[in-house]
């Protein structure tokens, strides 16, 4: 652990049409900034409990690792271990050294850096020259809505010169719907003498702010790092495990603003590779039309706003010209495709969501930049170039770190410090100028782990002041494994949790419970529920304990759920459909039974815990094979749903909702209470006994069943549940309950 003289600091400046964009200002290619300038740096180790530790020492790059300069005093009362050292402003790698010759990487701290070829933690020392801000203390009050209230305790920390804090220096500004004005003075409260500044701001109608404190020293020209205080006033304060995540394919949701089409572009031989004219003020027009409401949507994930190449590129096929209309290419690191409507169109489609209690995470490209990039032609020495993932002498396992995964998309090397601290200065500056609420991080086991610690540092530190969450999840596709028993899937499981916890990400997509469940056993009959119960729990005891996952039924990158369960059975089935890329392309089911599948699945799956992910048209049962087949446009409100299309949209809305008003849905611990290959029930529970009974069902006719229920279970015997999904109320009674359902039935019990 390392404890700092000053604060972090702040985000860079903007993009400039001559030079790509500059990073975080404070940070340092290899140590020190050669200013001279020494700042007091402490660093501490605490050994695990039971440990005996003889010795620790610090060694960095300042001393050349030299693990006889800077040992450690202790053990103190604790059994902890402490040093300062004066050094450089700058971004250190060190490591710590126990007992004169293992070498560790600190675990308290979460930065990291490579320094020849090797990792280590990193600290990152400020400017001590200058005063900082801290935090102390904050409250979010809300009483009514329009009465929301703010207040908040921040320590002046003076530079190493002592000069004090300047009252007439202190300014504060706050944001609200895109719009920034400033706190009036009567809402600050200063005392120089203590170095301490109070905020008291009333009367703030529901939604997100950030506040954001300026202050200088009795000379003048000292001025500290603004300090954000970023803060929502809501009825029901929200935790991430309340998300149902609604992902979109901006440029295939729906056209908000026609002149902004792309033209036709040359060489492109399937129109579903083309832009389609989907963009950022459709996805807002949706939003302020309350669509996502009525489905229960709490989070946004869009495909990556950044601006992609205006020329079509192969398809791994070889064959097939594409281009960037999903955003996965980009060519300018703080630019948002016009295409797609341009920065203005992104505040206002984060605005709406804010004004909706909607969360907005950015899908961030971590691995990867399009040819065309700007760093690439600036510096080229950020980036591997080499072989494709996949072909010959280059599998995709153990090439992962380092291999491209198409020729036209250089991989980005997270070895190389100033690389690193550049895109770690983009997503600050993404969050920061367009208010957004997180990251979704693109093909997470692709990349050093640097990348995801380095993030989540530096994100929490900028943004987390006031206490509001900046959620980070990310992909690390595994789990294809169909086998009996966790134990099978481990390698499978770990991998995913590697990245999950203390300074790296929250959570992760369940690609494990993916491919055990979803296709093999809704939409295809290659198990029963009881094989959907055992692996939901294996999911609950094998991620870490905290982890906020993201289970899902499909996405952008498979199938549509509706056409698998369209062409279950048939040889060779195995979750895909060989051959319907560009030939044998699906259409819409031929009967109802795909879509009462998918119903069931959906049932499944917006009751889980974590955060679940409901793909753009998947409410309805949007059909299509594997990509570009599964990212038609949407046609949720085009008047043109089928009878069965309308009838799956109106049980998505029912479900959506039962978890949006179902504490125990969001929050409640998941308890089996019965399951056999056709039939599941469970229940969730919550610490203060609400409770929800999900029932499912894959009986092709109406089936009754008697499910019993544990005495721990807070349900007395004559209590009444209604289905939030229409069905027909159950009484407890006996410890019992009887229940209905109809073919493919499910119900959402609860008093």
């Amino acid at each position: 652990m390392v404890v700092l003289a000053a604060l972090l600091l702040g985000v860079g400046a903007g993009c400039s049409s001559d030079a790509p964009p500059q990073g975080p200002h404070g940070f340092a290619g290899s140590g020190g900034t050669g200013s001279g300038v020494l700042c007091p740096t402490t660093f501490h180790y605490q050994p695990p409990a039971g440990t005996a530790v003889a010795s620790v020492a610090v060694a960095g790059e300042w001393n050349s690792f030299d693990k006889t300069q800077a040992e450690m005093q202790g053990p103190d009362a604790s059994g902890g271990y402490d040093i300062t050292l004066k050094l450089e402003p700058g971004f250190w790698g060190y490591k710590l050294v126990l007992d004169g010759d293992n070498w560790q990487l600190d675990p308290e701290q979460g930065y990291r850096k490579y320094v020849d070829g090797t990792e280590n933690s990193a600290v990152e020392v400020p400017d001590c020259t200058l005063p900082s801000l801290k935090a102390d203390s904050h409250k979010t009050e809300r009483s009514a809505a329009g009465a929301g209230h703010f207040t908040a305790e921040v320590s002046y920390v003076p530079p190493v010169s002592g000069t004090a804090l300047d009252p007439k220096s202190v300014s504060a500004t706050l944001r609200y719907q895109d719009e920034t004005s400033p706190v009036d003075a009567s809402a600050l409260s200063i005392d120089a003498k203590k170095g301490s500044i109070g905020i008291d701001v009333g009367k703030l109608p529901d939604g997100k702010y950030t506040i954001e404190l300026t202050a200088a020293d009795t000379k003048g020209k000292k001025v500290a790092e603004p300090l954000r205080l970023v803060f929502w006033v809501e009825a029901d304060p929200f935790e991430w495990r309340d998300a149902l995540i609604y992902m979109i394919v901006t440029d295939r949701f729906k056209d908000g603003d026609p002149s902004n089409n792309a033209p036709p572009t040359p060489g492109v031989q399937d129109p579903r590779t083309e832009w389609k004219g989907g963009d950022l003020q459709g996805v807002r027009a949706s939003i302020a039309a309350g669509t996502l409401d009525q489905l229960g949507v709490r989070a946004l994930w869009l495909t990556p706003y950044q601006t992609n190449p205006q020329d079509p590129y192969l398809a791994s096929d070889g064959t097939h010209r594409v281009t960037g209309y999903h955003g996965y290419w980009p060519i300018r690191a703080r630019e948002v495709d016009p295409r797609i409507g341009g920065a203005k169109a992104l505040h206002a489609m984060v605005t709406e969501a804010h004004k909706h209690g909607i969360r907005v995470l950015m899908d961030f490209v971590v691995n990867h930049v399009h040819k065309e990039h700007e760093y690439f032609s600036a510096h080229p020495d950020w980036f591997r170039t080499g072989c494709v993932c996949g072909t010959s002498g280059c599998d995709w396992t153990s090439h992962r770190l380092s291999c491209l995964f198409a020729d036209y998309l250089p991989d980005v090397n997270w070895t190389v410090t100033d690389a690193a601290h550049q895109i770690v200065g983009d997503a600050v500056w993404w969050l920061d100028t367009f208010d957004l609420d997180g990251l979704r991080v693109d093909a997470v086991k692709h990349v050093e782990e640097v990348a995801v610690t380095n993030l989540s540092t530096k994100l929490h530190n900028e943004f987390e002041a006031a206490g509001t969450r900046y959620f980070l999840t990310g992909e690390t596709a595994m789990g294809w494994n169909d086998c009996g028993s966790v134990a099978c899937n481990a390698d499978q499981y770990d991998p995913i949790s590697s990245y999950i916890g203390t300074h790296k990400l929250d959570g992760q997509f369940d690609f494990v419970l993916y491919h055990a469940v979803p296709y093999r056993v809704f939409a295809n009959d290659n198990h029963g529920l009881i094989h959907a119960d055992f692996w939901t729990k294996g999911s609950l005891g094998e991620y870490p304990k905290d982890a906020i996952m993201t289970p899902f039924i499909g996405s952008h990158d498979t199938a549509r759920f509706i056409t698998l369960a369209t062409y279950r059975g048939q040889p060779g089935y195995d979750g895909s459909i060989p051959g319907n890329q560009w030939t044998n392309v699906a259409g819409p089911p031929p009967d109802v039974e795909p879509y009462q599948r998918e119903e069931l699945a959906l049932s499944w799956l917006l009751t889980l815990p974590g955060a679940p992910l409901l793909y753009y048209g998947d409410e309805y049962g949007q059909w299509g094979g594997v990509d570009p087949g599964n990212r038609a446009m949407w046609r949720g409100d085009s008047g043109t749903l089928s009878a069965n299309e309308k009838m799956e949209l109106a049980h998505t809305q029912k479900l959506g909702q039962a978890r949006e008003q179902l504490v125990a849905l969001r929050r409640g611990d998941y308890e089996t209470l019965l399951a056999t290959d056709p039939f599941l029930a469970y229940a969730r529970v919550t610490t203060d006994n609400k409770v929800a009974i999900v029932a499912l069902s894959k009986n092709t006719l109406q089936a009754t069943t008697d499910v019993p229920l544990p005495a721990s279970l807070p349900l007395a015997d004559g209590t009444t549940l209604h289905d939030r999904l229409g069905g027909p109320d159950v009484t407890v009674s006996g410890g019992h309950i009887s229940v209905t359902l109809g073919p493919w039935g499910s119900a959402i019990l609860a008093p």
